[in-house]
């Protein structure tokens, strides 16, 4: 009776000892998931914090060189740098900088006479292990070098007589995209939504080009956003919001992207075309306004105001700029393309106009070096035509296309190819063959659900806007 008893008491010491261990094991097993949730969790928050402050960093950067550029063109030499701010100015100095833990290299690269690609990078590592990089870009012009203007420097490479989508990203049911602007590695989208409340300005990183993410939506109202254009960390608005013909987003940080200020333009014509340079920011609106043609000073961004306004008599959609000249269209008037001298950005100045032999309703316009100095108009009549403007106190035309419909939107590449984003129910987006000013031919297309509205080329990619919710295409060439 009493070995039983012993062997009992035993017996449950033994049971008590392996459910000791076992509690232990998983205490330890939980607390190790805890550890790691915990301190994983810090990493990651401490990584977005780093990236934020970065990103931040790149931004000065870009800002810093504008400043440069805009005190002395000379300084911009090819190859990297570090920034200084010196007496309140920023200066050139090594091949790069350092904030804390954050180091910075500003590349200038030449593209043309005045043109130059500006890349802002910042690396850091909280881990040596794990290095980590952004960076920014953006191409910058000589506003008081010599008149010049023309097709994008990018090298083209690949079979463009084969183009095919690589990536697209939808803006949500009751949303299409309007027109498309570029900060690599993000871009901007406007778009017209079917109710108010739902937003209309859309940020996607692309830095996958097959998986673009959205990372930013900013609702501004009623009646959505027309047309966009970005001018260093600033991207304007022409809106049909009738309280903000013009709006100012801060895009210094994209990922933040937000509203700065708008302006209230006379009467309640819907804002439809924009363009900025320097400091100066140019509205194109409906014909039913007084004045179609707005020019605003934005050297405050948070205060813009009007400069100048002039009447055309037609809707005016696009426009086109190089150093010393503005170009644009101005649909229903009898003169098709206008030209104002923009040598001093803050007062423009009327240089001329011509019209278009035959009726035509123009609506996009870009500029093209090859032979001279040509303007590419497209129209509603379903035309792409090539002006010669070298002189222009003697625009002529050179060459009109037929692209079966209307041509919403026109770039063009050196290496003679141009773009176009069309209403053609069968090739909404179009390559046309321009080596030769004189006699312009189809290249190659793709046809997508919707119409085309909006297209930028950079680094051998074309980035398209649809009218559709699924409305942003990037197109690469084929193999």
């Amino acid at each position: 009776m009493a070995r039983f008893c012993i062997n009992k008491f035993r017996s449950r010491t033994g049971q008590s000892l392996v459910e000791l261990l076992v509690a232990m094991g998983v205490f330890v097993l939980v607390s190790t998931a805890a550890f790691f949730l915990f301190f994983g969790g810090q990493a990651v928050s401490i990584d977005g914090a780093n990236e934020q402050i970065a990103l931040d960093y790149i931004s000065e950067g870009l800002e810093a060189v504008r400043s440069i550029r805009n005190r002395t063109w000379n300084e911009l030499a090819a190859g990297d740098h570090g920034l200084f701010l010196i007496n309140n100015q920023w200066e050139f100095g090594g091949a790069n900088d350092t904030k804390g833990i954050f180091t910075r290299r500003v590349n200038i690269a030449d593209i043309a006479t005045n043109t130059k690609r500006i890349l802002s990078e910042v690396t850091w590592a909280t881990d040596p292990q794990r290095p980590q990089t952004v960076s920014m870009s953006e191409q910058l012009t000589n506003w008081k070098g010599a008149l010049t203007g023309g097709c994008v420097s990018d090298t083209l490479t690949g079979n463009w007589a084969n183009p095919q989508v690589i990536g697209s990203a939808d803006i949500g049911s009751g949303n299409s995209g309007t027109d498309v602007a570029i900060k690599l590695p993000y871009v901007f989208m406007s778009g017209t939504a079917s109710t108010a409340s739902k937003p209309d300005l859309f940020v996607f990183d692309v830095t996958n080009e097959s998986l673009p993410q959205l990372v930013r939506s900013v609702d501004i109202g009623a009646n959505g956003i027309n047309s966009i254009f970005i001018n260093g960390n600033y991207l304007y608005a022409a809106s049909s919001n009738d309280n903000k013909e013009l709006i100012v987003f801060d895009i210094s940080s994209p990922l933040a992207t937000y509203e700065l200020s708008s302006l209230n333009l006379t009467g309640s014509a819907n804002g439809v075309g924009v363009t900025s340079f320097a400091s100066t920011t140019v509205i194109g609106r409906v014909g039913s306004a007084t004045n179609e043609l707005v020019y605003i000073n934005v050297t405050n961004p948070a205060a813009p105001a009007i400069i100048a306004e002039s009447a055309t008599g037609g809707n005016i959609y696009d426009f086109y700029s190089t150093n010393k000249r503005l170009y644009f269209t101005s649909q229903e008037s009898d003169e098709d393309v206008w030209v104002y001298n923009i040598e001093t950005p803050a007062s423009p100045v009327f240089v001329g106009n011509y019209d278009i032999p035959g009726t035509t309703e123009d609506i996009s316009i870009y500029g093209q070096e090859k032979d001279g100095f040509n303007i590419l108009d497209g129209n509603t009549q379903n035309e792409l035509i090539v002006l010669g403007a070298s002189n222009t106190a003697q625009i002529y035309l050179r060459d009109r296309l037929d692209v079966g419909g209307d041509v919403n939107d026109i770039t063009c590449v050196v290496g003679d190819l141009i773009f176009i984003a069309t209403t053609n129910s069968t090739a909404e987006f179009q390559i046309i063959n321009g080596i030769d000013p004189d006699n312009i031919s189809f290249y190659s297309s793709l046809n997508f659900a919707q119409i085309g509205t909006g297209l930028e080329y950079s680094g051998n990619r074309v980035y398209m806007s649809v009218r559709s919710n699924d409305a942003l295409k990037i197109i690469g060439p084929g193999s």
